[in-house]
């Protein structure tokens, strides 16, 4: 963002602009101020007032480390590496010496079909060529010798694991390799968690050594980075750049638009949630999550304090961590294969407090049971929610909803198609090439499978055309006695009824079938209209009622 320039607040920044242009020393010593102290941003305007004092205050105090320019580079080397889009400094001259730098090596010329990042260096240390590596380590410049592969592998890294004669290890870092000895590979491994693992056939003192560079990187740039784990951060986030554009009620998304009004959410800019706010598809995540929430809410009325939540095949977390931000009390276990360094730092978190990860197999052969211990340790009613699970990850959804007395309700949505190979696959599902329709097919049949196997349930299926995605079918369940409620929709839409014969409930209950998928559509609509298209005879079916009222007076045929 750019500072407002009040009185103050301008007339610094005119005079840091003029302090630039007296002599190129200074002009030096503000980029190396900024590049340690302020992720690389060197327009003056946009630095608060406080950063630019303390920039003065430490010049005229004569603070600036003699080889400062050297520093400079080294920070701003770090932040253009490991975020390529964004930590590339202002200063054209340091942004050119930067660029310039994968000169074509006669050992291994690059393919131009050869993955993002590859580069003749990587080759020749796959290769475990360490000839040739040593050549491009003598010959290469800075960018070269930290560049990442498409895996995000620095050759710092892949010398780590192994890789040709350790020896090289010592010459890169002085050729100036040392600039990605804290970079973290797509599995946010560094050199020296390389170096540790046993296959690796490095030296203990190899993987000490690199663990202190490691350290005394993070402790120089720690300005940059995640007071918790160290991941470089960015200097603006994309979730952002969103919450600008919604503040300038740019955003068009009904979900996006709740999310964004609602100031619990803010807690999601914090460092420690940069798992979530710097994910690369994070608008789509949370018009996923906050449609899921929103038919919990409205399946059941009275969540809140006192419930417990399993964010089934959690991912990155962001539906846990909304609820840890819209129900405080509400005791939220994150549930998935992954190793928990992908995650957000929940404990760590001002908001975000009650999350608990727990590492499980959700297709494993102790799954249920396991998942039975941690609901007996919460010793709530439990809301279980699985956001785009795919294949039959959401059959064992139903099957704990089904199996674990605990649990109360089920929020799901189902992504792609169990694999057609499979013998508990339904074959009927592949009946039309149309994936659209196969994927109706799979939501009939995931509710089918709750109707069927609880009876005593009430049962709702939803397709909300204001998730970022296809797969949008949300289907729900409720264990509940008494009377059944006639409908649960969100409270955002009208209901557009798509049944057995793609028209609505009246004729499903008419042809006597049982299914019925109702897609949610703006608020405030008052006809509701069928837009599926068979495949069959690709003709649009149109059946057009008055109100979503209309259906609701019907009850679901019985099973």
């Amino acid at each position: 963002m750019v500072f407002l320039e009040d009185d103050k607040h301008g007339d610094l920044v005119r005079r840091m602009r003029a302090f630039q242009r007296r002599d190129e020393r200074r002009r030096l010593q503000w980029a190396y101020f900024c590049d340690t102290n302020g992720s690389g941003v060197r327009d003056p305007a946009r630095h608060p007032e406080a950063f630019l004092l303390q920039f003065l205050e430490v010049f005229q105090a004569g603070e600036l480390p003699e080889d400062f320019q050297k520093r400079s580079d080294e920070a701003a080397l770090v932040l253009t590496l490991e975020r390529p889009n964004e930590g590339m400094p202002e200063d054209a001259a340091v942004a050119e010496r930067l660029k310039s730098s994968v000169a074509l090596l006669p050992i291994a010329e690059e393919s131009k079909h050869a993955p993002r990042g590859w580069s003749a260096l990587h080759a020749a240390l796959i290769a475990n060529d360490s000839a040739s590596a040593a050549t491009l380590i003598e010959a290469g410049d800075a960018v070269l010798l930290n560049q990442k592969s498409s895996a995000g592998h620095t050759p710092l890294m892949l010398l780590a694991m192994g890789r040709c004669q350790e020896s090289l290890i010592w010459r890169l870092l002085e050729r100036s390799g040392s600039a990605s000895v804290a970079a973290r590979s797509e599995q946010r491994f560094s050199a020296a968690d390389h170096a540790s693992e046993e296959e690796s056939r490095r030296l203990p003192e190899t993987a000490e050594r690199l663990r202190a560079l490691e350290a005394a990187a993070i402790r120089r740039t720690a300005d940059c980075r995640c007071p918790v784990c160290g991941d470089l951060l960015s200097r603006r986030p994309r979730l952002a750049f969103f919450w600008e554009r919604a503040d300038r009620a740019e955003e068009e998304n009904p979900l996006l638009r709740q999310f964004f009004s609602d100031c619990r959410h803010q807690s999601l800019m914090q460092p420690r949630f940069h798992q979530i706010n710097d994910t690369k598809r994070i608008r789509k995540e949370i018009s996923e999550s906050m449609s899921v929430l929103l038919a919990l809410e409205q399946e059941v009325p009275d969540f809140g304090r006192g419930w417990h939540v399993v964010d089934l095949c959690c991912g990155r977390s962001v539906t846990a961590a909304l609820v840890a931000l819209r129900y405080p009390g509400v005791t939220i276990s994150a549930v998935d294969r992954l190793e928990p360094r992908f995650l957000p730092h929940f404990a760590e978190a001002e908001d975000g407090g009650g999350v608990q990860y727990v590492q499980l197999d959700v297709l494993g052969a102790t799954f249920i049971s396991d998942l039975e211990k941690l609901l007996d340790q919460a010793d709530r009613p439990t809301a279980l929610l699985g956001m785009h699970l795919c294949g039959n990850l959401s059959l064992r959804a139903i099957e704990a909803f089904n199996g674990l007395r605990a649990v109360r309700t089920v929020v799901l949505s189902p992504c792609c198609l169990p694999a057609k190979a499979e013998k508990s696959t339904p074959q009927h599902l592949f009946a039309t090439r149309d994936q659209d329709e196969q994927y109706l097919l799979w939501a009939r049949h995931l509710e089918a499978t709750l109707r069927s196997t609880a009876s005593a349930s009430h049962v709702t299926s939803a397709a909300i055309r204001d998730i970022l995605s296809p797969k949008n079918i949300v289907i729900c369940a409720t264990k509940q006695e008494g009377e059944q409620k006639k409908t649960s929709v969100l409270d955002l839409a009208v209901v557009v009824v798509v049944g057995g014969c793609r028209a609505c409930d009246l004729c499903d209950k008419a042809r006597g079938r049982k299914s019925s998928v109702r897609v949610v559509g703006e608020r405030g609509s008052s006809n509701t209209e069928n837009i599926f298209e068979s495949s069959s005879n690709k003709q649009t079916l149109k059946h057009t009622h008055t109100t979503a009222r209309t259906h609701n007076t019907h009850k679901q045929p019985s099973n």
